[in-house]
């Protein structure tokens, strides 16, 4: 998790944004690793390590906003993450809802990348902001 008291390194590649989270030991394959950012809860993230990929998505699951990605279940025979709250369930490739009966809220994905023992990802917008947040009554 993200530490107060510390800043993290940030850099731009091709227009984005992306900011240090970790190092690449710290990355275990099959567990979800939570990095807030600016500490903000709707500013955060989960990577997952799963068959040696990074994955990276908005670690609130859109379904109750509950900020619990990073502790999801992987399942490795279909590649999917599923919420532990409520178990709504996502494709770890896209982030998409694999039970259109649950609706169409989807995680958002976000790039990421290792490089000299670091795990750089994208510094998610202020539009994972909601609405009601930014311009409370």
């Amino acid at each position: 998790m993200f530490d107060e008291e510390k800043q993290y390194e940030t850099l731009e590649i091709d227009g984005i944004n992306y900011a240090n989270v970790a190092r690449s030991k710290d990355i275990v394959e099959g567990k979800g690793y939570q990095f807030i950012f600016q500490e903000d809860y709707d500013l955060q993230i989960a990577v997952i390590r799963f068959e040696s990929k990074l994955y990276c998505f908005h670690n609130i699951c859109p379904h109750r906003h509950a900020d619990r990605i990073h502790e999801g279940i992987i399942d490795k025979k279909n590649k999917t993450l599923t919420c532990p709250l409520h178990g709504w369930t996502y494709t770890l490739d896209t982030g998409e809802n694999t039970n259109k009966h649950q609706g169409i809220k989807h995680l958002v994905k976000f790039s990421i990348f290792e490089e000299d023992g670091l795990v750089w990802a994208e510094i998610p917008s202020d539009q994972l902001i909601p609405a009601w947040r930014k311009n409370p009554i």
